[in-house]
């Protein structure tokens, strides 16, 4: 039976050929559990695992099992710091922690096409926290598909309502062939320049254009009434 070995022919009988497989075997697992160890425990150290379950992993012996336990600590750590940071309202940091989440597990999975549900759901929770941490800038944000496809390309530069992304939510784009898109979410510009200037007078025409929304799902904005010059029943005062 011929192989090949380091670009060279090995010539070797039947009955070798089943040790030479099954170390062939070893050596490629073992490459393949050294950089998924290495992945989980850096990741787990990411969101503060406890450092003696980190280290005592790292130096165990090399198998399918350690690199399963790597997996579970970095998960058990994943929920606890999203809590913590969920109780503390840090939404930036439950953005993140989510989406990094997600990624992991995607590509564990093999990149899979659809992405798996549990997979989906990580990444719409990434992007309910995204929106959350954007509230104090407005009321409204913008896509940018940062020309990730066709699909995700429909979307960029639009704006969307906070409150109805919230409802229903359009992140990962179905289809789109990346499986997790990288479409992001950014506060909308001039929206926090609006709110600033709450209770200060404003120069006649000076008030900024409310951006468009071009949210199918949005539900419409209500028109604001102008107020009425006097009140009912009030007249004005006689001029001395």
């Amino acid at each position: 039976m011929v192989r090949r070995v380091d670009g060279r022919r090995v010539l070797l009988t039947k009955e070798a050929l089943a040790i030479f497989e099954a170390e062939r075997e070893r050596e490629t697992n073992e490459r393949a559990w050294t950089g998924e160890r290495r992945r989980w425990l850096t990741m787990a150290k990411g969101v503060s695992a406890p450092e003696n379950r980190v280290a005592r992993l790292a130096s165990a012996p090399l198998s399918e099992a350690v690199v399963a336990a790597s997996k579970d600590l970095y998960l058990v750590a994943v929920e606890r710091a999203v809590r913590t940071a969920r109780r503390d309202k840090r939404w930036d940091e439950v953005a993140r922690i989510r989406r990094e989440q997600a990624a992991a597990l995607y590509r564990a999975s093999g990149s899979a096409m659809p992405p798996p549900d549990e997979v989906v759901m990580l990444h719409r929770a990434w992007s309910a926290a995204a929106l959350r941490s954007l509230t104090g800038f407005g009321k409204q944000v913008e896509l940018v598909a940062a020309g990730c496809c066709a699909i995700c390309e429909r979307d960029n530069g639009r704006a969307f309502r906070i409150t109805a992304e919230l409802r229903a939510q359009r992140l990962p784009h179905e289809g789109c062939p990346k499986g997790l898109c990288p479409c992001d979410w950014w506060p909308l510009p001039g929206a926090k320049a609006r709110t600033r200037r709450v209770g200060h007078r404003a120069s006649p025409g000076a008030g900024p254009a409310a951006a468009p929304v071009a949210d199918p799902v949005a539900e419409p904005v209500p028109a604001v009434e102008s107020a009425p010059s006097t009140e009912p029943g009030t007249e004005a005062a006689p001029v001395a």
